[in-house]
């Protein structure tokens, strides 16, 4: 009877064993095949933005052709830089460096700001969208993380659009018991059952052909899902082949209990007029240029002012105590960012400085924070994200 048993667990064990050995050879393949298709989804915009800007030095280029070419471009990067932010993202979720930064917000808001984004795209691909909320703007005042959010919505609604290509897709959320129950529908090509149970996750897509034919990683939906745990929610699915599917996301139900101002950008208009010192912290000339170009867009009256490494934005304060604003590179020459913060904060305590960064993951920022500036914006900058936190900067009076 004991030998009996002892062959059953020896059985047993060997059976793990041999479980565990083909779940590492199918991890394995998985990611051997997602890093040959990241190749040639990074090589595919980035020989569209090499092939396009040659284009761009012919002499006799005519303007229609030129806006043509600028748009390819630009489209090209996007693309580029949503490939670098997947995986950058599935790192950081990897190695647990991401941690959820709790604001109020206006639920309604935020799904209005994506409905305006994802309507040009479905209109470009001959689809309806439709958005559907469920409670007023005051009842939608909720404390979440934002960018977490966002993220999840992002995910869902380009995989919605990716694998539509007639019918419809709607978005919106409902009050289930104390949670916000989101979804995302749409009537694109489906989910077989089998596949439903691996969707979520890393490096995984429905069938290899998929990616040949519709493009991507295989990391939108794993991101979405830990983004989604992150929140202290679920992701779910219901699909069927060739009807479509509904992906819904439930976070818990928080309510703010103050009321969100509508746009930023509004309550400052009075504060246009009175001129605003500004010094940039920043030893690329493209880059500095960047800025400088999209701070006198603004529309606000604004002199800046230019250092070229740490050392130097630390003198430019000391000499100017009209600096409100500080845009401070984290790496720079001779000293860095994070130091040149620090020193700042000592002689001008609420100085308002905003890091610039490369870097994606949370230790970095942590230290940036640690280092005295007050938030960051990553490059390649966005403009619209730049200005908003320029106006909400202004407004902070020392």
């Amino acid at each position: 009877a004991v030998i009996g048993r002892d062959i059953s667990e020896l059985k047993n064990t060997q059976e793990k064993l041999f479980k565990a050995k083909e779940k590492a050879e199918e991890s394995n393949q998985l990611k051997t095949e997602f890093f040959n298709n990241m190749s040639h989804e990074v090589r595919t915009p980035m020989n569209a933005i090499l092939g396009f800007s040659q284009f761009l030095e012919s002499p006799d280029l005519n303007d229609v052709k030129r806006k043509q070419y600028v748009n390819i471009i630009k489209q090209s990067g996007n693309q580029l830089l949503r490939i670098i932010d997947d995986i950058l993202e599935i790192s950081s979720l990897e190695t647990k460096q991401v941690k959820t930064i709790d604001k109020e917000i206006c639920l309604n808001d935020l799904l209005l700001e994506k409905f305006s984004i994802f309507e040009i795209k479905a209109k470009e691909n001959k689809i309806p969208l439709y958005l559907n909320k469920g409670l007023t703007d005051a009842e939608s005042a909720i404390i979440t993380d934002p960018i977490k959010l966002n993220k999840i919505l992002d995910n869902l609604l380009e995989n919605a659009l990716k694998f539509t290509n007639s019918g419809f897709i709607e978005f919106g959320y409902k009050i289930q018991n104390s949670d916000i129950e989101l979804y995302v529908k749409d009537t694109g090509i489906g989910i077989k059952p089998e596949s439903q149970e691996i969707i979520f996750e890393r490096f995984s897509q429905e069938e290899k052909s998929l990616s040949r034919n519709f493009g991507g990683l295989g990391l939108g939906l794993s991101i979405a899902k830990e983004n989604t745990e992150l929140l202290g929610g679920k992701i779910t699915l219901q699909s069927e082949k060739e009807k479509g599917s509904v992906f819904f996301v439930t976070i818990p139900y928080k309510r703010a209990n103050t009321i969100i101002e509508q746009n930023i950008l509004d309550n400052e208009i009075d504060s246009k007029q009175e001129k605003h010192t500004i010094l940039i912290a920043e030893d690329e000339e493209v880059n500095y240029l960047y800025i400088e170009i999209l701070l006198e867009k603004s529309k606000l009256n604004i002199e800046i002012l230019h250092a070229k490494n740490g050392e130097e934005a630390v003198e430019v304060c000391k000499e100017n105590a009209n600096i409100e604003l500080v845009f401070m590179d984290l790496k720079m020459p001779i000293m860095t960012g994070f130091e040149a913060a620090k020193q700042i904060k000592v002689f001008r305590p609420n100085l308002t400085i905003i890091a610039l960064t490369a870097y994606s993951t949370n230790i970095e920022k942590e230290q940036a924070l640690s280092a005295g500036c007050n938030a960051f914006i990553s490059k390649p900058i966005d403009k619209e994200s730049l200005y908003e936190i320029l106006y909400e900067s202004l407004a902070i009076k020392e």
